[in-house]
């Protein structure tokens, strides 16, 4: 019987098409009109992707990242930082390799055997999906990361997800796997106003991101999820949690040992910021000098252009600058309210005494101190 079926099942379409011969035409330039359709439909998505796609010669400037301007004192210490982005570019190999394993296991364990796009990450994210009922899990590599946050905006579209696709295959032939995660660690965001692996780890850490421990390194893999949410500026609590996810993964990956996961579980978290991020001295001298520098150089210089400026500056004599001027106007503050007080003169309130200060070496001429007011964002 079932050998029978497909010759029965011909037979009666042949009788079909005998009795109904125009409409088996009909139905034929149907499924014609539908092929038409969806070849056009798939030429003009594709030209659209492609037009919009960025040129070789602008896959050329990935590399061109935004990086903070930094000012060093008499001493040649770091003192101020200008930027748009806070980032200091590092090559691979003075980034931490426990860093370096950290994030490729929780972003993209087989970024060294795909080419751009991990079909299976891809089809487990999407089965994920279709089983919470909604978009819980993406599939994106390091690769398609790096794409999108060079060229493209940040919306979750099929159209942005495709372009994503396509530059990352490109960038996957133009660059090497090496090339693309040093890439990748310089530009990637860390929450807090810091970019790039270096930056994330004196900002965070007070440290370069070659001395990070594995703790260290499992919280800043943590961050690169949502910054929002997972940076410890933001939640200790969340960046802990976070963090011994990422040990649990590293441990199940095998990229740190069962000893290396307990002691970095156990490890508590403690920020430092050696970046000056919040800088609580010289702020006047600070704009003395960036203005003069936008003036020299133009904005997008100083701002993203990386230049390392060597100033003047004493620090000690800075420091002791500020505070002498603040202890004297509070003392002439002082004097007068007492004799306001014997003179009954109170009809109307006093303003707050102001002061300036500036400190040249009478040899050089150099500027070691200078102070503009008692409050800088107030004057």
């Amino acid at each position: 019987m079932l050998r029978r079926f497909p010759s029965t099942f011909l037979g009666a379409v042949r009788a079909r098409i005998i009795a109904r011969p125009r409409a088996f035409v009909a139905l034929l330039m149907g499924f014609a009109a539908l092929a038409w359709a969806a070849a056009i439909a798939t030429v003009w998505l594709s030209l659209g992707l492609i037009r919009g796609l960025p040129a070789k010669e602008g896959l050329l400037t990935i590399g061109n990242m935004s990086q903070a301007t930094t000012l060093f004192d008499m001493e040649n210490r770091p003192v101020f930082a200008i930027f748009k982005e806070q980032r200091i570019e590092v090559p691979l190999e003075q980034v931490s390799p426990t860093l370096i394993r950290a994030i490729l296991t929780v972003e993209d364990q087989r970024f060294f055997e795909h080419r751009g796009v991990d079909i299976v990450r891809v089809v487990a994210a999407a089965w994920a999906n279709v089983r919470d009922g909604w978009a819980t899990q993406g599939g994106s590599t390091i690769t398609q990361q790096l794409a999108r946050q060079a060229f493209l905006s940040g919306h979750k579209t099929l159209r942005r997800k495709l372009t994503e696709t396509i530059l990352a295959a490109r960038l996957e032939r133009m660059y090497s796997k090496r090339e693309i995660l040093e890439l990748y660690l310089n530009k990637i965001y860390f929450g807090d106003g810091l970019y790039g692996v270096q930056a994330a780890s004196l900002g965070y850490f007070a440290k370069p991101a070659s001395e990070l421990e594995v703790a260290e390194a499992a919280v800043l893999a943590g961050v690169v999820k949502s910054p929002s949410v997972y940076a410890p500026t933001i939640s200790m609590a969340r960046a802990v949690t976070r963090r011994n996810v990422v040990l649990k993964t590293m441990l199940s990956t095998g990229a740190i040992s069962p000893a290396e996961y307990d002691r970095a579980r156990r490890t508590p978290l403690h920020i430092r910021n050696g970046l000056n991020q919040h800088e609580s001295f010289g702020l006047y001298f600070k704009e003395y000098v960036r203005q003069e520098l936008v003036e020299r150089f133009g904005w997008d210089r100083v701002y993203e252009g990386g230049l390392r400026v060597f100033t003047t500056l004493d620090t000690g004599a800075q420091t002791a600058a500020e505070e002498i001027l603040e202890r004297g106007a509070k003392a002439l503050e002082s004097r007068r309210s007492k004799w306001r007080a014997r003179s009954a003169r109170n009809a109307r309130p006093d303003q707050p005494v102001e002061a300036a200060l500036l400190a040249v070496d009478p040899t050089t001429g150099f500027i070691r101190a200078m102070v503009g007011g008692r409050d800088f964002w107030r004057s």
